[in-house]
């Protein structure tokens, strides 16, 4: 994809996103994205700006857990993962999150998802599943990351949607 293409379909999912998420009940998690993702920096922004709460993935011991944040001043890439997270540690009472932002390498439109190998999105939904059976899960990526079929383990969790450029 072209760095245009990239920025007009992040625009457009910024603004599905925001209908999507605007009066969530609860935290809503996001991450902050790989330059391969699309990046939902004004989302967060724009919601810590109206005082919702966001919440970020943080990996300590191969373990992903969500801690909020305040700021995108308060991330900071972690050198082992590369993964730009939380720098400090603020844990939030997961079982009150009602929506999860999700990243990967490829989606299908039937909510499955291939992420980045080591699976921590996978063990922490499982987990989010039993605390808040209410939580929605929402993939997120460029249209060209949709494919009729990606390969699953059973330890691999569906994702409700999965929403494009083009829609979920």
């Amino acid at each position: 994809m072209s760095e245009n293409d990239r920025r007009v379909e992040s625009q457009i999912l910024v603004r599905e996103l925001r209908k999507k998420l605007t009066g969530s009940a609860g935290p809503v998690a996001l991450y902050s994205p790989y330059l391969d993702e699309p990046d939902l920096r004004p989302l967060i922004t724009e919601f810590l700006e109206q005082k919702n709460v966001i919440c970020m993935p943080k990996v300590e011991n191969n373990h992903l857990s969500m801690h909020r944040i305040k700021s995108l001043e308060d991330v900071a890439r972690n050198s082992e993962t590369n993964i730009l997270e939380p720098i400090q540690s603020s844990p939030i009472d997961e079982a009150t999150i009602s929506s999860v932002i999700v990243p990967g390498r490829a989606f299908t439109r039937h909510g499955v998802r291939l992420g980045r190998g080591n699976g921590g999105y996978d063990r922490w939904i499982c987990e989010q599943r039993k605390r808040n059976p209410t939580t929605k899960y929402i993939g997120v990526c460029f249209e060209c990351q949709i494919m009729q079929e990606i390969p699953t383990e059973t330890h691999d969790e569906r994702l409700d949607e999965i929403l494009t450029a083009r829609g979920g």
